[in-house]
């Protein structure tokens, strides 16, 4: 996983961020905030548009392989609903849709909730109505289930979302 305290959108650093999940050695999945909402695209883009940015990995390549799965098959699945005119998550972080719902919403780090939850058999925690960046960093800082491979040292989150 990839998590940036950084943020495209005009934000400063620490305040918002964005979040990818790895998929294979080149290649992410995220969830954006423009059309089509969720691309697969270069680990080199992610770390070129977010070069705040941490990089941990799990522990067990077993739940890794599922979660990057799992993206991987609701990328596909995302495309060809498009493709037919079927209904498809928009990028939105409205309390009123659940975490663990599929369709409604979709943002960066929720994409990676969902991958995990639903491919890795793994439930992160959540601390308030969203999953955020921060809350992925915190998360994976203080889990012994992963490892933190890189870590920027001007990444900090400044608040507790």
């Amino acid at each position: 996983m990839l998590v940036a305290s950084d943020n495209v959108n005009g934000f400063p650093p620490g305040y918002m961020g964005h979040s990818a999940i790895v998929v294979d050695d080149s290649h992410v999945v995220e969830a954006i905030i423009i059309r089509p909402y969720i691309k697969k695209d270069t680990i080199e883009q992610f770390t070129a548009a977010h070069p705040l940015y941490a990089h941990y990995r799990p522990k067990s390549d077993e739940m890794g392989k599922g979660a990057a799965n799992f993206a991987l098959s609701y990328f596909a699945a995302f495309q060809d609903n498009a493709a037919k005119g079927k209904k498809n998550p928009v990028f939105s972080f409205t309390a009123k849709t659940p975490l663990d719902d599929l369709w409604e919403s979709i943002y960066c780090s929720k994409l990676i909730w969902l991958s995990y939850y639903y491919g890795g058999h793994y439930k992160f925690y959540n601390d308030y109505f969203l999953f955020s960046p921060e809350d992925l960093e915190t998360g994976l800082s203080q889990d012994e289930n992963f490892t933190l491979i890189y870590k920027h040292h001007d990444f900090a989150f400044h608040l507790n979302t």
